[in-house]
Order: structure tokens, then sequence, then C-alpha cells
């Protein structure tokens, strides 16, 4: 977690902008109603009373009919704001012919051959970005194939943020109102990350957004260290031990190491409040967590320090402690050693 004293670069309310781009709409590709519901709701929360920007410096650009349409926003974005501007996009994302992002617009066509002339190459909206006369320049994409945009040359001096790497595409919203990396996003603008600090920043976004272990892996290519660029007030409290309870467990899919550690932590807090069945929780997560990073015999450990805690239910510590046994010596007869580096103190 973020050290809360750490500074947070904080952009200039006046002077900082943001284009919001999403696209809902199409001819010969499936419809994404969530992307135009998404923008909707981002705009909402970026341009709020306390948030960065001024609800006037966000701009909403819905179904844009042609790829001069969103680079003149863009463009004119880049000319205004001198601080902070932000490119979001969120809609279907194409391939051309050679295997570079374009952004599928409403009349847009899914072939390799056409993506260049009916969809808009990612390359020149960092073009745009990169003559902008912002000091700090953002893009976030929603869309499948996003992490190809930092293939594009002109993406050098842009902090960028994808939902997915270069190959792979994103799961359908399945009835969702936005899409899963948007509705991830707005869920850490509305609630905050507890003991994140005051602000929010890019690097928060980036270690927090992601999902379970089959869900894409979003990623980040940061700008000296434009990581440290707030988005929002931080509106957790470190105090609110299911919410971090909550995000530890989103994390520890892809992560269970660190989900470990952040349980762990969580015990210290309420033991702290004497919140005695809550810290029982929240060892038993760690110890289970620790043991899918890689260490079934520190989590056997713990699990054995368990019974003796008086709330422990004994048929349930039992079981694991019976789990962990057997993956202990399913280990050992593998030949592979715990693996120490993730082991934590609960």
């Amino acid at each position: 977690m973020r050290d809360p004293l750490s500074e947070a670069t904080i952009p200039a309310r006046e002077a900082s902008g943001a284009v919001l781009i999403g696209v809902g709409t199409y001819r010969s590709l499936p419809e994404l109603p969530s992307a135009l519901n998404g923008i909707a709701d981002l705009a909402a929360a970026l341009g709020g009373p306390d948030g960065v920007f001024a609800p006037e410096a966000v701009h909403p650009v819905a179904d844009p009919e042609s790829a001069t349409e969103v680079l003149d926003r863009v463009a004119e974005a880049a000319d205004r704001y001198s601080d902070t501007v932000v490119c979001y996009f969120a809609g279907h994302g194409i391939r051309d012919t050679d295997g570079r992002l374009c952004l599928a617009l409403p009349w847009s066509l899914d072939k390799k051959s056409e993506a260049e002339r009916t969809a808009l190459p990612v390359e020149r909206i960092m073009a745009v970005l990169r003559g902008s006369r912002a000091k700090r320049r953002i893009a976030i994409l929603d869309c499948r194939y996003a992490g190809r945009a930092m293939r594009a040359p002109s993406a050098f001096n842009v902090h960028l943020l994808t939902a997915c790497g270069q190959n792979e595409k994103l799961p359908p919203p399945a009835g969702q109102r936005t899409t899963p990396f948007t509705g991830a996003l707005l869920d850490l603008l509305r609630n905050g990350v507890p003991g994140a600090g005051r602000w929010l920043t890019l690097g928060d976004l980036y270690r927090w957004i992601g999902g379970s272990a089959d869900d894409p892996t979003p990623h980040q290519r940061a700008v000296d260290d434009s990581a440290a660029i707030a988005v929002a007030p931080n509106r957790a409290d470190r105090h609110d031990l299911g919410r971090r309870a909550a995000l530890a467990t989103r994390v520890g899919g892809k992560d269970p190491a660190r989900a470990a550690r952040l349980f762990a932590d969580l015990v210290i807090d309420a033991a702290a409040r004497a919140e005695a069945k809550e810290a029982l929780a929240y060892r038993m997560s760690a110890a289970s967590w620790l043991g899918a990073a890689g260490d079934p015999a520190g989590a056997l450990a713990r699990w054995e320090a368990i019974r003796h805690d008086p709330h422990a239910d004994p048929m349930e510590v039992d079981a694991n402690i019976a789990y962990w046994r057997r993956a202990r010596a399913a280990h050992r007869r593998r030949g592979v050693e715990p693996h120490r580096g993730t082991a934590v103190s609960v």
C-alpha cells in the first residue's frame, strides 16, 4: 500500500481537463451501451464538487461520427489546458494489417484491411497529446488490445493505463451498467482505498483496479513520476476494515502473496481495536492466501497457531490443517521447497 504521507501531484483545477470518449452504437460490431454509461458516470465522478477537474472541464464525447470529431475534441483540450489533460476511451478496439491498435467508431469495420480507414489509429490521438501544452498527458484505454497503444511512437511522453495487454480481449459486460474495467475504476473513485492517503493517484488505480484471476490484467506505463498524479480525493477511511478486506480479496486472484500481506495488516488493526472475531477472520484469510502464494508450510504453521484461538471453529481449523498438510506433503514429493519470500506475520 502506498505510504499515505507520500506526496501526490495534484493537477491545477483551473488548468486541467478531460475528454471522455465512449462508443456504444456500432453498425458492424457488437453494440456496447455499457461504454456510454461508463463515460457518463465517469464524468460525474471526475467533475464532482471536490474533484480534480471542474465540471465544465470534463467533456464526454458519445458515439462520435468520425475520427476528425474525436481528434478535434482532443486537440481542443490539448490546446486549452496547460497543467493536465486526460483522454479516456471506452469501446471496441481493432487491429490493422500491421497489428497496430485502432479505436473503433460507429462506422468502423472489424477487418484489418479496413481498420485504418474506418477506425481511429491510436497513434493519431497520441500524436495530438504529445503536442499538448499540458505538462502532464494521460491516456486511459478501455478496449480490447489496449496494451498495443504502448507501441505507438508518439506515446512516449503520455502516461498510459490500459484495461488489458497487447493480445487480450475483454469479457462482455454481461448485463452490467458499465464495462468491467470502467466499473472497477468507478468503484475506486467513489469508495476509495483505505490507507492510500488523502488522494487517489494513477498508481493507486493501477494497483487496485485488477479483478479476479480470470480477468484481463491492466497495464500501466508511467512517465517520470506520473504515477503520483492525483485523480480524485480518497473517500475511504483506513479504519473501514471491511472495505480493506474486500480489496485484499480482489487482488488475491492475481497476487496471493500481496493479499496475504494485506490481511496480515488487517489482523494488526483489528486486534488493536479489540475486534477479536474480525481479527480471527483476517488471520485465517492471511494463512490461506499465504499457502496460495506457494508456501503451504507457512500456511500450515499459521493454521496450527489459529487452533489456539478461543473464537475459532475447531472443525474448520482441523479441516484447513489437514488440507495444508497434504499440500505441504505434495510440495515435498515434487521436491519443491516452500517459498519463503512471501511469509507474513500473523
